[in-house]
């Protein structure tokens, strides 16, 4: 983290903020926000000219579609599942700061889409504040996201004229509280060592250039996973790391990827045991998980378990993966994904939803633990991280 300022009387302004979700689960909504977010010169994958034809020329035109599909599988009544939890963390750090006389207004914002980063500042602003903490919702740092948001943030507070002091929080992979939170959600979703349960941590993955370039994020999720399966007085066995979500497959990108790890456990699991996928690095369920775990996942572990011929060998390109049946979601698993997409999808928004966890039956052999979504422990996390930052003694 970096290191707060002196203390400033008066107002102070909270930022949350998190890359962004599309306005509605549409092609045309979806296509906006992609061409926000994929231009961004810490994701788009080569000089921003050629990209910006291939993106436009090409790549927009199949990907909205198939992100469109996907996104709507997942929309809740309310609307995106990541706007109704950033919405309600809101309202629980504005309640929080109030029920403790704190003067402290806080925003939630996001990276591409709506409420943007520049509203964020611009109404902070306006309220009085006299100083800015912002706080990118992902524990582990890194290029493509949290620099990303500094950026923006860096964007809005020159359009605002901001004249005020600005504090930015890097990350907090091993904040004891955060740690505590995520081994908690372990605990409730019915994780037991003793009857021969394992653990999968499951990172999003970033190009290795970046690491090679500087990036500790590779360290951080390391830290993270070994601090809570300390915290679960976890033996070195029963737990490992993979990463997933690879963007493209023109660049090199951190591994061991989820989906041949999914396959290689399956292939060792012992009669009756049960496999625990958790995703630390996701502040709250989104479509990397709310889709891709009982879509895409869980189906090949259910396949490799039963002994069926699984080709899984990397993670496809999300680029490339335009809702064609590739090698990881092929003919003989559709069995395995329409147990998923009927079953798990199904509980898992019912979690989303309430907030809490389900205790899993003994039959389940894939148990996805939730993130922190807008839960009272999430609560306790970010006033916790911030709590240095907008003086408050109590968290």
């Amino acid at each position: 983290m970096t290191k707060k300022t002196a203390p400033v009387p008066g107002k102070v302004g909270v930022i949350i903020a998190n890359t962004g979700t599309p306005a509605a689960p549409t092609k045309k909504a979806v296509r906006k926000y992609l061409s926000q977010f994929l231009m961004d010169p810490r994701i788009c994958p080569m000089p921003r000219p050629v990209w910006w034809l291939l993106l436009h020329g090409h790549i927009l035109g199949k990907r909205s579609a198939a992100s469109a599909e996907k996104y709507r599988a997942i929309w809740t009544a309310a609307g995106s599942p990541m706007t109704v939890a950033y919405e309600a963390l809101e309202r629980g750090l504005t309640d929080y700061y109030a029920e403790r006389g704190l003067d402290v207004e806080v925003r939630a914002a996001m990276s591409y889409g709506k409420p943007s980063l520049k509203d964020a500042v611009r109404e902070l602003k306006e309220a009085g504040c006299s100083r800015l903490v912002v706080l990118p919702m992902y524990p582990q740092q890194a290029r493509s996201t949290t620099s990303s948001v500094a950026d923006g943030i860096a964007r809005a507070v020159r359009r605002a004229h901001w004249r005020h002091p600005v504090d930015f929080i890097d990350d907090y992979s091993e904040d004891p509280v955060y740690v505590r939170a995520i081994a908690a959600s372990i605990r409730n979703a019915g994780f037991s060592e003793e009857r021969g349960d394992r653990l999968l941590f499951s990172y999003h993955s970033i190009p290795l250039k970046d690491i090679e370039a500087g990036d500790v994020y590779e360290l951080q999720t390391g830290a993270t996973s070994l601090a809570v399966a300390g915290e679960l007085g976890l033996d070195r066995r029963a737990w490992t790391i993979s990463y997933q979500s690879r963007f493209d497959k023109g660049r090199t990108w951190l591994s061991p990827f989820t989906r041949p790890t999914l396959v290689r456990l399956a292939r060792a699991a012992e009669p009756g045991s049960r496999l625990f996928l958790v995703c630390p690095n996701f502040a709250v369920d989104c479509l990397e998980t709310l889709y891709d775990v009982p879509c895409e996942l869980e189906p090949i572990y259910r396949a490799a378990l039963a002994g069926e011929l699984v080709d899984a060998d990397e993670e496809p390109g999300a680029l490339e993966n335009t809702g064609k049946k590739s090698a990881q979601c092929d003919a003989h698993l559709q069995a395995h994904r329409d147990v998923a997409r009927t079953v798990r999808m199904k509980r898992a928004a019912e979690d989303f939803r309430r907030g809490a966890h389900r205790q899993p039956g003994d039959d389940e052999p894939f148990v996805y633990v939730p993130c922190l979504n807008k839960s009272r422990a999430h609560l306790k996390v970010l006033a916790h991280v911030l709590a240095p930052y907008v003086g408050d003694t109590e968290a």
